[in-house]
């Protein structure tokens, strides 16, 4: 990300994984009149529902087509209140200050390979929140219990250069497609506590891959302070 090119933005819409389902604990933190950003928002998997649920929700993505699959599936959706989807960077949202109550990361962070980044990206995320607003995040878990996933973070590490990821390769090409990261309980509520936020919720949870690997997750609703 940052000034780098970004693998996400020229990935087919397709092969974006969207497996994570959307925590009811989210509708504890909203109200019908909260303005929701969808950030990494991908096909539409989590805006989708909540604009069902009469929400006015905004979607930002890097990738194009994964923005007009959003689209389309929104079109053929009855919402009350149509998405509205956006090409945007996370590093730097096209948003003003204080636009919204509640932002949503669903299985986002770990697209991000960068440290920095991702601590802008919280950043921003603090920025275009109103006081005391919501951020939810759903993310992927380190599981070194799991033979599978011990024997990836440790082959790729050359790679990855960081401990937790993973490398998945293009299937024609064998070439590296994206990196992924797994993170750590503390790795993510410092990340939140450090550039601008107050943990309110935590939960461990159990995700399910594309794949049907079974790997450790994390829910949590930050404040912003």
């Amino acid at each position: 990300m940052g000034e780098q090119t970004n693998p996400w933005e020229c990935i087919n819409g397709k092969n974006i994984p969207t497996t994570i389902e959307l925590d009811p604990i989210i509708y504890k933190y909203t109200s019908p009149a909260c303005r929701i950003l969808d950030i990494g928002c991908a096909n539409g998997k989590v805006s989708l529902p909540l604009a069902l649920h009469g929400y006015s929700v905004t979607g930002v993505d890097v990738n194009t087509e994964v923005l007009s699959m959003a689209k389309s599936s929104s079109k053929s959706q009855n919402c009350s209140q149509i998405p509205l989807f956006v090409k945007g960077n996370a590093t730097t949202l096209p948003f003003p200050d204080a636009s919204f109550d509640v932002a949503v990361m669903q299985a986002f962070l770990t697209t991000v390979v960068s440290k920095d980044d991702r601590a802008r990206i919280i950043r921003e995320a603090c920025r275009v929140l109103k006081p005391q607003g919501h951020l939810y995040i759903a993310d992927f878990g380190q599981t070194w219990h799991s033979k599978i996933y011990r024997e990836r973070y440790i082959n790729d590490l050359p790679v990855t250069k960081e401990e937790g990821s993973i490398v998945a390769y293009d299937e024609v090409t064998g070439e590296v497609a994206y990196i992924a990261h797994h993170f750590t309980e503390k790795e993510l509520v410092l990340l939140l506590i450090e550039n601008g936020f107050e943990v309110e919720y935590f939960k461990n949870d159990e995700f399910v891959t594309r794949t049907g690997k079974r790997v450790n997750g994390f829910i949590i609703v930050a404040t912003k302070l």
